[in-house]
């Protein structure tokens, strides 16, 4: 009898350590999934930037004030509505600064202006956005 409880026993510590070692698999292939959508979805962030240098371009050179262009414009920035579309499903959304303070764990300063009438870490301007998807960083601002 006792010979069967140790060959019970050790049977379910081999179906522990075993579960264990596949619980750890499919958290590290979750994971790695996770890392791979949002390089995809980093991806769709260098579309959607190339999207705004182009409406800045436009409004620059007022390109937008003939009818016929303005029709065409608005027709090329359906796609862009779509991406935004895709990323309101997907819970990517765009960092917002509260107080227009940066906070450091969201952006990568890329140039300080020392300015008296300024709070320290104030942000002057954002040269590219920065987003988060489903609560954890994407891309930080800059």
């Amino acid at each position: 009898m006792s010979n069967v409880k140790s060959i019970i026993e050790s049977r379910i510590t081999e179906l522990s350590q075993s579960n264990l070692t596949l619980r750890n698999e499919n958290e590290a292939l979750i994971k790695k999934q996770d890392q791979q959508i949002d390089e995809i979805f980093n991806e769709f962030l260098n579309v959607l930037d190339t999207f705004a240098r182009a409406e800045e371009i436009i409004h620059e050179r007022e390109l937008d004030k003939d009818e016929n262009a303005k029709m065409a414009i608005n027709r090329l920035l359906n796609a862009k509505k779509k991406l935004l579309n895709v990323f309101e499903k997907y819970n990517v959304k765009q960092i917002d600064f509260p107080d227009n303070v940066a906070i450091d764990e969201l952006c990568a300063v890329t140039d300080v202006e020392p300015d008296t009438y300024r709070k320290t870490g104030e942000i002057i301007s954002i040269e590219k956005q920065g987003y988060t998807r489903q609560d954890h960083l994407l891309r930080p601002a800059e």
